[in-house]
């Protein structure tokens, strides 16, 4: 290169310096100011933090599970602990646009020159909106609309904002901006992007409330506008569910066969095949490439842990063609299959107690009912219902069980010794020999597990021994639970009611009527006699304990099948049977008036008549005698109830106003007109809290024995009993607790600058290390608030570590609440090394100056872990 080359690159050098340094001020609308800060903007900050936005989309996407039980969302963005994983991408990018808006904003006559500027505070709203800070993402969308109101960033902003209030559940504001956009007539006005996401974005306000009969035209007309592959097939997948919801059964098949043929993804497609059966209509559907198509997924080994969806799906064809028997035993088959997957293991239960329910066989429909309570989310449709049948039939078959077991107690105990203890010896080598045919289905299984380990080995597998083999460790333990359920490691573990063999109640054990023998010792071992000996009756006594269970038994089950079930017949039979078998017991008066009401309802004049007789002349001083003879009894004393209730409101609310005198009056009355009320335990205690208040602390005593001695059963007793037990030191408590009080020398102030603080043992913490594992979690998840980690030493023991500043107590406890649990940071500590807090900055000097943590400690806990 001669000397003139050198000196032309130089002066070109220089002019592009010159440029550079002129273009990279903002202070003058100047043709390449505007055009280096459009480009640099572009292609640096912003293009980086665009990047890092799609990359913490597509990583929260990929863990995202979808819930197919449910309607899909048009969107999902995952939960606020899922999205915690995205913070550090979402952080940078605000981090990136706010540098664009920073260094390259060029606005002169309130008018921006670089049009990446509105995109950045675009690009900021949206990774708040991922972060779940829904607050700040509504107040950047707010900004753009307000600040840009002729450029197309208002459309972005409008249709983001309604995207915020949506996940807020603030319905009610997201409609009008959607409408305002969708009712334009000339789209063209709109960006052509909006267009085509501002009826999915409507669809999905619709779903989230519910209303998914209102998503159906939006979702058509998302079809229509966009031709993303995957964004088209989930809409279609939506629509199906939706019309089969809604019972459009053909139109739901119509779009699952679109989805199908879409090839979606695996788990989409397999759960439109199995929706497509269940959209089967007897009338018009094709039986046989459904069950076909179903038969052939249950040999996939793919679809193993599947197979209660498809054996459902199968059920759902064989009830629907009328074929009840193979469709039970389908159902039957989806809940021993069913391994993972809860909601369907429920689904299939409730559908099986259903059919059960309506035949009836009540045992069978409870066992059902209580397996599909068990498994259900507390937000399942008719789940209280669901729950209140489960108990019915549960009290229902625990009263049929009493019965058959007190029978059979009885029988025994009537038989001569010898054939009792006969029976007895027969009980016990059945158990050994069901015991010894357990141990070797045990042992023929492992047998089996440990020759698959084997074959496993030999194509590749990863250990020849079974404990070695972590997919047939897997396997085992799946069927282990599906067989046992959760069983502790102990003796005579196959046993989940180590009673389960025996004749009667636990109760029986403690009973002082059935065990005059105080000395006596039950055996809890199935192989012994006294094991099953135990609970049968053999004096007067016993027989007359189990005659009374039966007696209750029997009242019961007349009330569960009468109220419960509305099964008339059956109630019938139960009052009758007590009534003949027991025709002296305390449940007479109740059952003939339950037995008059269902004869009247079922028009059986001469039955009716027949208990009414009975129940006037043996119980002509009960409340059933008095309806009878004035329909209106129970009404005049609902009447008079309801007054006493009313009272006891106005009572309560000048208790709560502290009117110690008007609760007094009121009290008072109270005791004088309504004295046989339910209440009046509660008139008694709010009167005796008055006078508490207004007299000595003896008068509060006196009333409170009162109450308790002549209502020892009423749900306020125990209050007031332990209200006598606290009075003799409550006065030195609070004298205590007052003096604790004002020697504590903090002060609570949440709404001051906060740290939050290790305090750490020297010798067993390595305080350089920590403070770089916090270090790091700050730069990953809190990157845009430059918190800072400082130590000082404490005492001679132990240093204390402060991150901060905090705005506020619930900033504080935000970060307190995620650093606890992260393991990177918390993994290597041992809790008696360290003790974690947050503080306020008034209270950090005093905190300091003490050194002492226990006295901090439990004011931490509380003011801010229990406040």
């Amino acid at each position: 290169m001669n000397f003139k080359e050198k000196i032309r690159i130089f002066g070109i050098l220089l002019l592009v310096s010159v440029f550079i340094s002129i273009s990279c001020s903002t202070k003058k609308n100047t043709f390449t100011r505007r055009v280096y800060h459009n480009l640099t903007s572009h292609y640096n900050a912003y293009w980086n933090g665009d990047e890092s936005f799609k990359q913490g989309v597509m990583e929260l996407e990929s863990k995202l599970t979808v819930d197919f039980n449910k309607i899909l969302p048009v969107y999902s963005y995952g939960t606020k602990d899922e999205a915690q994983s995205i913070n550090p991408a979402m952080d940078k990018a605000i981090e990136k646009a706010s540098m664009v808006i920073q260094q390259h904003s060029m606005k002169f006559g309130g008018k921006e020159y670089v049009r990446w500027i509105d995109d950045s505070y675009m690009l900021i709203g949206k990774a708040y909106f991922y972060k779940h800070e829904y607050i700040s993402a509504r107040r950047t969308f707010n900004y753009v609309i307000n600040e840009y109101p002729e450029s197309e960033a208002r459309y972005f902003g409008m249709l983001w904002l309604a995207k915020t209030y949506n996940q807020m559940e603030e319905f009610e504001k997201s409609k009008p901006l959607l409408m305002s956009m969708y009712e334009i007539e000339d789209k063209t006005q709109l960006p052509f992007k909006v267009v085509k996401e501002l009826p999915l974005v409507i669809a999905n306000s619709f779903i989230l409330q519910e209303n998914y009969a209102d998503a159906i035209p939006y979702l058509y007309r998302g079809i229509e506008l966009n031709s993303d592959r995957d964004t088209k097939t989930r809409l279609m997948f939506i629509l199906a569910q939706i019309q089969q919801s809604l019972d459009n059964l053909a139109e739901a098949t119509k779009f699952y066969l679109k989805v199908i043929k879409r090839n979606p993804p695996y788990d989409m497609a397999f759960q439109a095949k199995i929706n497509l059966a269940q959209s089967y209509e007897a009338e018009s559907g094709n039986k046989e490439q459904i069950v076909k198509t179903l038969e052939k997924m249950l040999k996939d080994i793919k679809n193993k842990e599947y197979q209660d969806q498809i054996y459902f799906a199968l059920a759902d064809v064989a009830l629907k063609d009328g074929n009840d028997t193979l469709g039970i035993h389908y159902l039957r088959l989806s809940v021993a299959t069913s391994q993972t997957n809860n909601y369907q293991k429920a689904t299939s239960s409730l559908k099986l107690a259903d059919i059960y329910f309506e035949i009836p066989e009540y045992e069978l429909a409870e066992a059902y009912y209580d397996t599909a309570v068990k498994s259900l989310p507390l937000d399942f449709p008719n789940y209280k219902d669901i729950k209140a049948k489960s108990l019915v039939l549960s009290d229902l078959v625990d009263n049929l069980t009493t019965i058959q077991l007190q029978d059979s107690l009885q029988k025994l105990g009537r038989m001569p010794e010898e054939e009792r203890l006969a029976i007895v010896d027969r009980l016990i080598e059945d158990y050994i020999e069901a015991e010894k045919r357990k141990m070797e289905e045990e042992l023929f299984r492992q047998q089996n597990a440990l020759a698959q380990g084997n074959e496993f080995s030999q194509a590749g597998g990863s250990g020849s021994w079974y404990f070695y083999n972590n997919a047939l460790k897997s396997q085992g333990f799946n069927e282990f639970k599906q067989r046992w359920g959760d069983r502790k490691l102990e003796d005579l573990w196959r046993l989940s009611n180590k009673q389960m063999l025996s004749f009667g109640e636990e109760e029986f054990a403690s009973s002082d009527t059935l065990q005059p023998d105080s000395a006596k010792i039950i055996s809890s071992n199935p192989r012994e006699p006294d094991y099953y000996l135990k609970d049968i009756p053999i004096s007067d006594e016993e027989f007359l304990a189990s005659d009374q269970k039966m007696m209750e038994a029997y009242f019961n089950l007349g009330r569960a099948y009468k109220e419960g079930l509305d099964n008339y017949p059956k109630a019938i039979e139960a009052y009758e049977t007590l009534i003949s078998r027991f025709p002296e017991n305390e449940y007479l008066p109740k059952a003939y008036y339950d037995l008059y009401k269902i004869y009247q309802e079922q028009g059986d004049t001469a039955k009716m008549e027949n208990y009414k007789n009975l129940i006037l002349e043996e119980f002509p001083d009960s409340d059933f005698a008095r309806v009878i003879i004035n329909p209106n009894y129970f009404k005049e004393l609902s009447e008079k109830e309801n007054e006493a209730e009313n009272l006891y409101l106005k009572t309560y609310n000048a208790h709560l106003k502290d009117q110690h005198f008007l609760v007094i009056n009121y009290s008072n009355r109270a005791i004088e007109e309504y004295s046989e009320s339910e209440l009046m335990p509660k008139f008694h205690y709010l009167r005796a809290l008055s006078i508490g208040r207004i007299e000595v602390q003896d008068s509060l005593v006196s009333e409170l024995r009162y109450l308790v001695s002549t209502y020892p059963k009423s749900e306020v007793t125990p209050m007031a009993e332990s209200m006598l037990q606290k009075l003799t030191t409550v006065e030195a408590a609070g004298e205590s607790a007052k003096a604790e009080e004002e020697k504590s020398p903090y002060n609570y102030a949440p709404n001051e600058s906060q740290f939050v603080a290790f305090v750490v043992n020297m010798d067993s913490v390595n305080v350089p290390a920590l403070k770089i594992r916090l270090s790091d979690f700050n730069n990953k998840y809190f990157r845009l608030r430059k918190l800072k980690v400082n130590s000082i030493i404490l005492n001679s023991k132990q240093q204390i570590i402060t991150v901060g500043n905090f705005n506020n107590k619930g900033d504080a406890m935000n970060y307190y609440n995620l650093i606890k649990k992260d393991e990177y940071v918390i993994s290597n500590l041992n809790q008696e090394n360290y003790d974690l807090f947050v503080i306020s900055a008034g209270n950090y000097p005093v905190f300091y100056k003490d050194k002492e943590v226990v006295p901090y400690m439990k004011f931490f806990e509380k003011n801010y872990i229990n406040k």
